[in-house]
């Protein structure tokens, strides 16, 4: 597997090419999106921590739609990926449903929400995500508790 910071070499090396600098970095003001590494590592974290969290037996049970077959896996990481891809100013476009009605019933607890996020940054620690860019993404992500824990 790809780890991180191969990924945001490939980009820096893409951007770089792009803008007619061969091996240029990554503009530290540039989009979350971009800094990260855009979707082949929006993608990579996805396919990391869906691994994760089906496997977790804290939360499985929430996720037992997207472990029952292939189709709902790649479905379901899909919405993920172009969730996250926009959440972090990428061009993708989310059309799944909104995160209250998306979670509504479901009887997610504060202690899931938190067991996610410790699957998340064990996947971003993995993939070697830089500090300032896992705190970045984290804080987007932290917006959700109340629209994901609703009781």
């Amino acid at each position: 597997m790809k780890t991180w910071k191969s990924l945001l070499a490939v980009a820096g090396l893409t951007l770089g090419l792009a803008s007619g600098l061969p091996g240029a970095e990554v503009d530290k003001n540039a989009s979350l999106y971009l800094r990260l590494g855009g979707m082949p590592a929006v993608q990579a974290v996805v396919d990391e921590l869906v691994a994760r969290i089906v496997a977790d037996e804290r939360v499985n049970k929430w996720f037992a739609h997207a472990a029952a077959n292939p189709e709902h896996a790649a479905a379901y990481k899909a919405k993920l990926a172009n969730f996250v891809c926009q959440a972090t100013g990428g061009p993708c476009k989310y059309t799944g449903l909104d995160m209250v009605s998306a979670h509504k019933g479901r009887a997610i607890t504060a202690e899931a929400f938190g067991s996610v996020v410790e699957d998340l940054v064990a996947t971003l620690d993995k993939l070697k995500v830089p500090p300032a860019e896992q705190k970045e993404l984290l804080g987007l992500l932290a917006q959700l508790k109340p629209a994901v824990v609703q009781q």
